[in-house]
């Protein structure tokens, strides 16, 4: 089963364009309040984590993603790598963070698209439909409320960057 959802926002920055791009490319800064996350770790230019999904239907997972991080003109990109796992879940991350200047500070822009891959048993009959309907639908709003999260922790963080800045 493979499930998507994305999540777009937009916000001001009085930090200058030039530490609002640094803020969008350090990973482990911007996303350091996101406690959807799980172990997020960042070495060279890849990103790596898990998200925690509780779903009562199948239970406490956490959905490992990797992800590259690339430097774009004006902010980055996450590239989601696909994962190579004999785990029931998974999950592709990417997105974009665009900078744009502004005459008091900087305007910062990000999307984020989140896959899941669950692997469930082949339904035969009705009642393992049954399931398996129940579970895409759990399974969905897990992941609608993972990525309303997005918005709220990379502001966050980025008012702690604008403290350090003026500090």
């Amino acid at each position: 089963m493979k499930l998507s959802h994305s999540v777009s926002f937009t916000f001001d920055l009085i930090l200058p364009y030039a530490e609002a791009v640094q803020f969008v490319r350090d990973a482990k800064a911007s996303l350091k309040n996101a406690s959807f996350i799980d172990d997020l770790q960042v070495q060279d230019n890849l990103v790596s984590a898990s998200i925690p999904v509780n779903a009562a239907l199948f239970g406490q997972q956490l959905l490992a993603f990797k992800s590259r991080l690339e430097p774009s003109p004006s902010g980055a990109r996450l590239i989601a790598l696909e994962l190579d796992t004999d785990q029931p879940g998974w999950a592709e991350v990417a997105g974009e963070a665009k900078v744009e200047h502004k005459p008091k500070g900087s305007q910062v822009s990000y999307t984020f698209d989140i896959t899941i891959h669950l692997r469930l048993p082949k339904a035969e009959k009705w009642g393992g439909k049954a399931l398996r309907k129940m579970i895409e639908f759990t399974a969905q709003k897990v992941l609608e409320n993972v990525t309303s999260q997005f918005p709220c922790a990379v502001q966050e963080a980025a008012k702690e960057a604008e403290a350090s800045y003026a500090a």
